[in-house]
């Protein structure tokens, strides 16, 4: 069963995972409920862990917020979390066939980054919990060291984290032994009260904010606070604890003093530190990943920011796959690293991101125009063209750059990535080893292509398209032997299209197969309407074959499967393909031209003369015909000449070809001139407006022989 293009797990592959968790937490940290208990708790834990791994677009927050939930299911401690991250990066292909390795440590990364915030807010609900357990024993302040001391002091004895008794002037008037412990863990202190107020332990960076909030607290503005801080303790070291605190007020409900729980969270903090530079930076070249800028980006365009304007510069490497194909993933990552070293160096400033494989982004704030940025990748790409020296190799790169700039009012952060990413398509498609900016004007128009040729295999089903056939003819007795059939698209906005609107961009995002599988079937159809209704005199159908066709598994059976289908005879069936399509991959074309000749398909190389044109190749194919490029014939002229250099070409094409025995068509034979000059030469069948236009096949004069 495929899922999302990855086999389903399964409802046993899950449960198999989740003992599997259970199985190496166990051994990697202290389970007080046992491994029963654990797998229970892990096991709604995977459904959405598996979700996430087979799912087209990694859900950041739900990755996120599964962490989260691991935390609050108390698998607390470093080990847990490194077994389990473990667990997931090498055991997610096999068990569900995730092969993207980068979409795992994607997941992996929000995955720890939601762990460490559910500590954080595990840990302030039970300083909260707590707290509330010893403001019930202090809640009146007459009778909370008398009546209630008993339960007070258990409380305030036996607890683990520290819990101190303060005054409205921040002087300590009792602390618990975890608090004594917290902040003078050798025992350095004679008193067991800390002598100093409690300020005095505050770190210096985070004492502004905190004073602040115990003002607010002690002055009775504000019942309770809670966040992070650091402390600085007895000996001197420096500790990062999460404080709750809440103020207790007398009978005339005046602010009395506070009670404090303090718990070192140094580790955790650093955990969260580290774990949020993991979930930030690349893990190959450090620098900030895709994360991060897109998270400066969202500040760059909120309303807290004073960034007037933006400028992106986004840029791959030129033939860096075959970098790792030829020399390895070693090579390749130790070029990587070179150029993010050098990337740095050239931006000065500006903020350089690797965003995926070999793709950098330089951010930059307030450029100063376009032209800055024009400048700046005039130098990052001239820097990049020294070679780079890997062990013995020395390595020539260049890269392909895209530039997009605008206000922070006038667009949004997604769209200036896209805008710079089609730019560096745009420049990658001129060639590479240079930089473009991005045009909307440009960008409309390749927009509208696009959205045009994805909706063809809609428009297929709705029945938008329609064949023209255009007569192809006997040369000398003007006989009317076939028909190509011309694809034509009523677009319901457009109106009537064109081929070359639509079909080079239908054959890029893979919609020619559709639309070429609707074109072979009605052809047929109307070729043995033809053949019943004009028996032997029926002409056959030509029809044109793009590369991507020729080379999609199961084309060949396709074929059979229309023939049988439609009941048309194979020798009125004429199939063009290129020489393109050829060339891809000629050993596998060559079997399959072969099994269609033996079917009885006519075949013929189209376009012939603007590609590879070798008389080598063309002798191995097992093809009946060649058709001459009409870019030739237009070369000829109104009336056809000897002298020019496309009539010395077209000659040398048919001897050629007539030397193999086979077919040759002219196209685009517009005059009588080219006409009888064609035909002087032997060409042995024409195609063109002198002849018939592409009509529908009720426009289409099938009886009477053309003059030619």
């Amino acid at each position: 069963m495929q899922v999302g293009g990855r086999r389903s797990s399964g409802a046993a592959t899950n449960t198999r995972f989740a003992q599997e968790w259970a199985h190496v937490l166990a051994d990697a940290s202290y389970l007080s409920w046992g491994r029963a208990d654990a797998e229970e708790r892990l096991r709604p834990l995977v459904d959405p862990l598996v979700e996430l791994l087979t799912a087209h677009q990694l859900d950041r927050g739900a990755a996120r917020e599964l962490g989260a939930r691991f935390a609050e299911a108390r698998f607390r401690g470093t080990n847990a979390l490194q077994v389990t991250l473990r667990l997931i990066r090498t055991r997610s292909d096999e068990l569900f066939a995730v092969a993207e390795p980068d979409r795992v440590a994607e997941l992996l990364g929000e995955f720890t980054a939601g762990y460490a915030d559910g500590l954080r807010e595990s840990t302030q609900r039970e300083q909260e919990t707590l707290l509330a357990a010893v403001l019930q024993t202090a809640k009146d302040t007459e009778t909370a060291m008398r009546a209630s001391e008993k339960l007070f002091r258990a409380v305030f004895t036996k607890a683990a984290a520290g819990i101190a008794l303060v005054g409205l002037d921040g002087q300590f008037l009792d602390v618990n032994p975890a608090m004594r412990r917290l902040f003078d863990p050798d025992g350095l202190s004679e008193t067991e009260t800390p002598p100093r107020p409690i300020t005095d332990y505050v770190h210096a960076d985070d004492a502004p904010a905190l004073i602040g909030e115990l003002r607010e607290l002690t002055t009775g503005r504000k019942d309770s606070l809670h966040g992070e801080a650091r402390f600085v303790r007895l000996d001197h070291s420096v500790i990062w604890a999460h404080v709750t605190a809440s103020l207790v007020r007398n009978e005339a409900d005046e602010p009395d003093y506070v009670i404090g729980i303090v718990e070192d969270v140094t580790e955790r903090h650093q955990l969260r530190t580290r774990l949020r530079h993991q979930t930030y930076h690349d893990q190959l070249t450090r620098l900030p990943n895709r994360s991060l800028m897109e998270e400066q980006l969202r500040w760059a365009f909120s309303a807290d920011s004073s960034v007037e304007s933006v400028g992106l510069c986004h840029l791959d490497l030129d033939g860096f796959r075959a970098v790792n194909d030829s020399l390895g993933h070693q090579v390749g990552d130790q070029l990587l690293l070179s150029v993010a070293a050098r990337l740095q160096l050239l931006a000065g400033e500006h903020l350089v991101t690797r965003t995926s494989g070999d793709e950098f982004s330089v951010l930059v704030s307030d450029p100063m125009g376009v032209e800055e940025l024009c400048e700046l990748a005039e130098h990052i790409l001239a820097g990049l063209t020294p070679p780079f020296v890997i062990g013995q190799h020395r390595l020539s790169m260049t890269a392909s750059l895209g530039i997009a700039s605008r206000a922070v009012t006038e667009t949004w952060p997604e769209e200036l990535q896209r805008a710079a990413d089609a730019a560096r398509s745009w420049a990658k498609r001129a060639g590479g080893g240079r930089w473009a900016v991005f045009d909307a004007e440009r960008d409309a128009g390749e927009t509208s292509q696009f959205a045009l040729a994805s909706s063809v295999p809609a428009a297929v089903d709705r029945g938008e398209f329609q064949l023209y056939y255009q007569p192809l003819v006997q040369f000398g007795s003007g006989e009317l032997i076939g028909v190509e059939a011309l694809v034509r698209w009523r677009h319901p906005e457009y109106g009537l299209l064109g081929p070359a609107q639509f079909i080079d961009l239908a054959e890029n995002n893979g919609s020619i197969v559709a639309l070429g599988r609707w074109v072979l079937t009605e052809a047929c159809r109307q070729a043995k309407r033809w053949a019943e209704e004009l028996g032997p005199a029926a002409p056959y159908v030509s029809v044109n074959v793009a590369p991507r066709q020729l080379a999609e598994p199961g084309w060949l059976d396709e074929v059979s499967r229309v023939l049988e289908q439609t009941g048309l005879d194979p020798c009125r069936l004429q199939l063009e393909i290129t020489e393109r399509a050829v060339l891809v991959d000629e050993t596998a074309a060559s079997d399959t031209l072969r099994t269609l000749r033996d079917m009885g398909v006519q075949l013929t190389i189209d376009d012939f003369g603007t590609g590879y044109s070798s008389l080598s190749y063309l002798r191995r194919l097992p093809v009946h015909g060649l058709k001459i490029d009409g870019s030739f014939i237009r070369g000829l002229g109104e009336a056809g000449t000897q002298q020019s250099k496309d009539s010395k070409i077209i000659e040398a094409l048919i001897t050629m070809a007539h030397a193999l025995d086979l077919v040759v068509t002219a196209e685009w034979v517009e005059t009588a001139g080219q006409a009888s000059w064609l035909a002087s030469l032997g060409c042995d069948v024409a195609q063109g407006n002198w002849y018939g236009p592409p009509v529908t096949p009720t426009q289409l004069n099938l009886r009477p022989p053309l003059a030619g």
